[in-house]
């Protein structure tokens, strides 16, 4: 019994730390796919500043070419250079000074948005991979933690596992109890018919505890006429004498008030886990 319950709790140890592992190995491969991403939105907005900037430049060199193709030539007479036609004028006037169009942005229409969401994308991006870098090291502290578990579970001593105490038959509790003496005391109003003043409390089982059985087994229960005793043990179902065929989960009942409950029923290793209880 000392080396199932061992073996148990070192296969829950097993399963804890490759899910630990998972964890692991999905936080490295999301981390590398937000780098990738980062470098790519950090390599757009590089573009779009190029782009920008060479908008700027041409949108410039073409003030400065309007601006000069207006200017009066030197060689023209001295009459019609003071006295320009009123078309030269007007385009004069169209044109801005080249200081004045360098000084105006000249970017295109969306794309402040555009880069202002790229930025935003970026800072969300670099948050959750901060986010996820702490997740990944509290994933290595619980794998670190749980590689010890399996061996400190299999040093423990037989005296702390509770469900392993030896009974005693249940034919010489049976026998003690019909030698006693009846008792005298009255149960309460409403207590089930199972549960006397006389019954048996040593070597048995108190009511609400768990335990552990294997066919052919029988546990008394404290302070009462109840004997479990265990027909079968099956893949998922206890056969029980009294209760029948209880299926793993499900309860079965044993006198009018009393139910026994089965929590686990292993075919590989032969016991299942139980508890009686009376209301």
């Amino acid at each position: 019994m000392d080396r199932v319950i061992s073996l148990l709790a070192a296969l829950v140890g097993l399963i804890a730390l490759g899910g630990a592992i998972l964890v692991h190995t999905n936080a490295d491969t999301q981390r590398q796919q937000m780098a990738t991403e980062i470098a790519q939105l950090k390599a757009s907005v590089s573009l779009l500043g190029n782009n920008t900037n060479t908008s700027a430049a041409q949108a410039t060199a073409a003030s400065v070419q309007a601006t000069a193709s207006l200017q009066p030539s030197s060689a023209q007479p001295t009459a019609s250079s003071a006295q320009p036609s009123a078309v030269q004028t007007a385009m004069a006037a169209s044109v801005e000074p080249p200081a004045a169009a360098a000084s105006k942005p000249s970017t295109e229409p969306g794309v402040d948005d555009a880069l202002l969401a790229l930025q935003n994308r970026v800072t969300s991006l670099e948050q959750l991979t901060h986010d996820q870098s702490s997740e990944l090291e509290a994933a290595r502290a619980q794998v670190s933690s749980l590689e010890a578990a399996p061996v400190q579970v299999a040093a423990a001593s037989p005296a702390s596992l509770p469900t392993v105490t030896p009974l005693a038959p249940a034919g010489d509790v049976s026998a003690a109890s019909s030698a006693s003496a009846p008792a005298t005391s009255s149960m309460p109003p409403g207590t089930p018919a199972a549960i006397v003043a006389d019954g048996p409390t040593k070597d048995c089982i108190p009511l609400g505890t768990r335990f552990m059985g294997a066919a052919g087994d029988s546990f008394p229960i404290c302070k009462t006429k109840l004997v479990v005793k265990v027909a079968a043990v099956n893949d998922g179902i206890a056969t029980i004498n009294g209760a029948g065929d209880v299926a793993q989960g499900g309860i079965g009942t044993l006198e009018k008030g009393c139910n026994v409950s089965v929590f686990s029923a292993d075919i590989t290793s032969g016991y299942a886990e139980m508890r009686v209880t009376c209301n």
